[in-house]
């Protein structure tokens, strides 16, 4: 079997290491004092939240692990005894630390096997305190400053923090100190499991793009159902020979995580997409993204974005998603990895001097009316006879219309200059 060996003191992952499922948990302890900086009498062993004894006389299949399973070190909690021991062992200096290191060798066989890789003369040394201390001498004294500054309690915080916590862990702020130390243990647990079973969740994810012609040019358009209106930009229209088409009455500011500025409008377009040709509409928007088809168009063809079969469905026709290497390159996206399509529209018409600004995030609740019924309503006041500020006929009219259309769609807007202006350029 497999095991994956984290060690929380250190932030070090070690393995997968391959051992055998009748191994014992004390052979297991071993190997990891030695390869993974398990340290027995100051660090537990914990499998699935569960400490892990290591003078247990199971094996690992006996104790329910398996195959890539994981074993976590952790720090033991500092009690009073060991901090005491801990102190009488700082206290040593250098050479007296190395000596009774000396001592640990000659009394312990296994300690001296597991060193006798790097010391071929280990045995000559440990009979030997001055040739001990001149050759392992600055080795043991480098391992014992490393160990020293190493955090021992399980939140591999700085000792004199989690001392200082655990005198008073009700505390209301140490309290709060050592649920955020908790919930950081648990985000970096998430995290390794994620990195482990799920990496793909780290990779960029594709935007999606298809291909489609205007006026024969191959044209590939960004789909993004969270845009409120399909953009093109000024050098795509000029490219596709739409620039002559743009209507600059509609000159405006696209206001969303940023701000953009509106060229103007191309009101009606065939675009073709596979077999299928579609009238689409334009908003043109100075902006480093070519075309983008928003929620305007999409809702209007009923379109299916479909990422089980990575296709979209539009007016009857189905085209594939683009592939990554086919996705236009130096398109501006944000932090979140979506590019910044404009959330409110104010356009504006110039004539005659005057203008007026009507705002696209409105959409108008009420019941769209047919243009025979505006071209054939011939009444100035309307069905119902009311009457609406001849400024407001104007400005309406200025924008195109006529004064039977313009007064219609007051009526059905109940007098809201905004929504009939809306209403009439639906």
């Amino acid at each position: 079997m497999q095991l994956t060996v984290t060690n929380d003191v250190n932030g070090e992952v070690y393995g997968p290491l391959e051992l055998s499922g009748d191994m014992m948990l004390m052979d297991l302890v071993a190997l990891l004092e030695v390869d993974c900086a398990f340290e027995s009498g100051k660090q537990q062993l914990y499998f699935n939240g569960k400490e892990l004894k290591p003078d247990v006389e199971k094996t690992l299949e006996e104790l329910g692990i398996g195959n890539d399973d994981l074993i976590v070190i952790r720090g033991q909690p500092v009690s009073s005894n060991s901090i005491a021991n801990s102190t009488s062992a700082i206290e040593l200096d250098d050479d007296a630390y190395v000596e009774q290191f000396r001592l640990q060798l000659l009394s312990n066989s296994a300690l001296r096997n597991s060193l006798r890789m790097p010391f071929a003369d280990i045995d000559s040394l440990v009979n030997d305190p001055q040739q001990f201390k001149t050759h392992m001498g600055p080795v043991i004294i480098q391992r014992r400053r490393m160990q020293s500054a190493m955090p021992t309690n399980p939140y591999g915080i700085p000792d004199e923090e989690y001392k200082k916590l655990m005198t008073n862990p009700e505390d209301p702020e140490h309290k709060k100190r050592l649920q955020e130390l908790q919930d950081k243990q648990l985000i970096d647990e998430q995290l390794r499991n994620a990195l482990e079973y799920t990496p793909e969740v780290f990779a960029q994810v594709s935007m999606l793009y298809i291909n489609m012609e205007i006026n024969g040019h191959p044209v590939k358009a960004f789909v993004d159902s969270g845009a409120q209106m399909t953009i093109i930009s000024p050098r795509l229209a000029e490219k596709t020979e739409l620039k002559r088409f743009i209507d600059n009455r509609f000159i405006g500011e696209a206001r969303g995580v940023g701000t953009g500025k509106i060229l103007g409008r191309v009101h009606q377009v065939q675009v073709k997409i596979e077999t299928q040709f579609i009238p689409c509409s334009f908003v043109v928007l100075d902006s480093n993204v070519d075309l983008l088809l928003g929620l305007d168009m999409l809702k209007r063809h009923q379109a299916c974005i479909d990422l089980e079969k990575n296709v979209l469905r539009i007016a009857g026709t189905e085209t594939k998603f683009l592939g990554e290497a086919e996705i236009p390159k130096g398109t501006s996206f944000d932090a979140v990895g979506n590019p910044q399509p404009p959330v409110e529209i104010k356009e504006s018409a110039d004539h005659s001097k005057k203008k007026m600004k009507t705002s696209f995030t409105i959409t108008p609740k009420v019941k769209p009316v047919k243009a025979d019924n505006l071209l054939n309503n011939s009444s100035p006041m309307g069905n119902t006879g009311r009457t609406f500020p001849e400024k407001t006929i104007k400005q309406l009219m200025d924008l195109g219309f006529s004064r039977q259309e313009v007064i219609q769609a007051l009526v059905s807007t109940n007098g809201n200059a905004e929504f009939a202006a809306s209403l009439l350029f639906q």
